[in-house]
């Protein structure tokens, strides 16, 4: 099997790894020594020490807003530190822009994938980097010489497709792929796995382990606690922007890191109450459309309908087809018993239903917008007074739900675009409840978001159900739908293939029936 070093391109002009970098394992590679980042009086990250050792896995935990995104930024060269000292290979250095990192073999991997969806795969793997002669870029060779490493990596992946056309999921590998081309000594994954299938996962999962036999550090961001004890040999919490601790990972568990992370025990993240359910809000029956086909489901007033199945399964395409984003082909809808017709999301919004949908940045949110204007989109016309929207009804209505939902903002003014991922999720939500929506489809809700965050978010539900709305939530989390849904319906290649009441099967069946095995 070829060398990951072997698979990275770099022209005769680009500078090389420095080769004064190579250490020994397990000796540091990577310090900070204060660390600090300040915007204005705002400390996004306070003083931190910690060291991270060449050929290791490091996790690091921490709610939104902890600080990992700017620990990222300042170890990649996007922003400089206020204060501090960054060490590597035992001498310090500047890291202040993102050449320098690359040139020292840092990379990262982000959960948000930031490369050019109307490329090819190979085009975005070579993205400044092109191989060219004469002044011709060569396509061709790009491609052959993509797929070789796509090849190489065990990703499924045809170099020549359009980015855009791939899933998320793929576009992730992709993203992983174009890091690994460029040479690496440390690469950061931010939540690597929110968008892949298990299979991707998988296969994400060997390249690291690869990587680290090969000597390369790497340092592995995730809210998800069974991936940092599968892969990790040692875990840093950070908490409110401060460096909480580290551990090493055999001598640690969920509660304490989690304890560490947001002061609560694990026994509060998931919130179930016993509540009475009420009557059928919706009642779909032999639906099919884009993606799925025949689907019969109801949800009732105080009931959580979860939809678990692989990516792809039709969980999504049916939720975009009951809102009326995607064109139904077959079946029948009611709605408080009585048949309607959803051909258009405004019709399915009139009768009070509400999506979040999976890609909140792309769909959910307008990111040019500041925080209190996305939340009041939906209900512009009730904040008007005539022709004239009310800046008193405006600002009361926004304010209302940041306080209720803990939006981490100084002022509604901020964009949309500068808060955290848990953060946004929370903006999504905050625009439907001040919609008074009765039924709310979420998909992959948490996706992205930290324990704190997703212990809110189910207690946003409890409160939702209370008021006698309906949820639909999506998701390929397993334990969340198994333990919040009253009724658990399973999905695979676009059809309701199981069905179960709270807790009415085991994980293992309900994961058998996914996968189809």
């Amino acid at each position: 099997m070829t060398s990951l070093h072997d698979l990275s391109h770099r022209h005769d002009d680009q500078p090389e790894l420095l080769e004064t970098d190579h250490i020994p394992p397990g000796t540091p590679i990577l310090e900070l020594v204060g660390l600090q980042k300040k915007y204005g009086a705002v400390e996004a990250l306070k003083p931190a020490t910690v060291t991270f050792l060449a050929g290791e896995i490091h996790a690091i935990v921490g709610e939104n807003g902890a600080g990992k995104s700017t620990l990222i930024k300042l170890l990649t060269g996007v922003i400089p530190r206020t204060s501090g000292e960054i060490r590597w290979c035992g001498k310090p250095v500047a890291l202040a822009t993102p050449n320098e990192a690359i040139q020292r073999g840092i990379n990262a991997v982000h959960q948000e994938v930031v490369l050019c969806s109307h490329l090819s795969v190979a085009a975005n793997m070579f993205l400044g980097d092109e191989m060219s002669s004469g002044g011709i870029m060569r396509k061709r060779a790009m491609t052959t010489a993509a797929q070789n490493v796509l090849d190489d990596l065990g990703f499924n992946l045809p170099a020549g497709e359009i980015l855009g056309n791939l899933t998320i999921g793929q576009q992730q590998l992709v993203a992983t792929a174009r890091a690994a081309m460029r040479g690496i000594r440390f690469l950061i994954f931010d939540e690597p796995t929110a968008y892949l299938t298990r299979q991707e996962s998988a296969q994400l999962f060997r390249l690291i382990r690869r990587l680290q036999s090969e000597g390369v550090t790497i340092v592995y961001i995730s809210h998800r606690m069974e991936e940092v004890f599968e892969l990790a040999d040692r875990v840093s919490v950070l908490r409110d922007g401060t460096h909480v601790g580290t551990r090493l990972i055999g001598e640690t568990n969920d509660a304490e890191l989690i304890s560490l992370m947001i002061n609560r025990s694990i026994e509060q993240i998931y919130h179930k109450e016993k509540l009475p359910i009420g009557a059928t809000i919706l009642e779909a029956k032999g639906l099919s459309g884009p993606g799925f086909s025949d689907v019969s489901l109801s949800v009732r007033s105080g009931e959580i309908v979860g939809l678990y199945g692989l990516i792809g399964a039709g969980r999504s395409e049916f939720a975009l087809g009951l809102y009326g984003r995607h064109k139904l082909t077959a079946g029948e809808v009611f709605w408080d018993g009585k048949k309607v017709v959803i051909d258009t999301e405004r019709k399915a919004m009139d009768l009070g239903i509400a999506l979040a949908p999976e890609s909140r940045r792309d769909q959910g949110l307008c990111l040019n917008l500041p925080i209190g204007l996305n939340i009041n989109l939906p209900v512009f016309g009730r904040l008007s007074r005539g022709l004239t929207i009310s800046p008193k009804l405006e600002a009361g209505n926004a304010d209302k739900q940041i306080n209720d939902l803990k939006i981490k903002t100084p002022t509604r003014a901020v964009l949309a675009s500068a808060m955290s991922g848990g953060n946004q999720q929370k903006i999504v939500i905050g625009k439907w409840l001040s919609h008074g929506a009765r039924l709310f489809i979420f998909d992959e809700p948490t996706v992205g978001v930290d324990v704190g965050t997703k212990a809110e978010i189910y207690r946003l539900f409890a409160e939702l159900l209370k008021q006698g709305a309906g949820i639909i939530l999506i998701s390929s989390y397993l334990p969340e739908v198994y333990e919040l849904a009253d009724r658990l319906h399973v999905f695979r290649q676009g059809r309701l293939v199981a069905s179960h009441d709270y807790r009415g099967a085991s994980h293992e069946d309900v994961l058998t029936e996914a996968i189809g095995v």
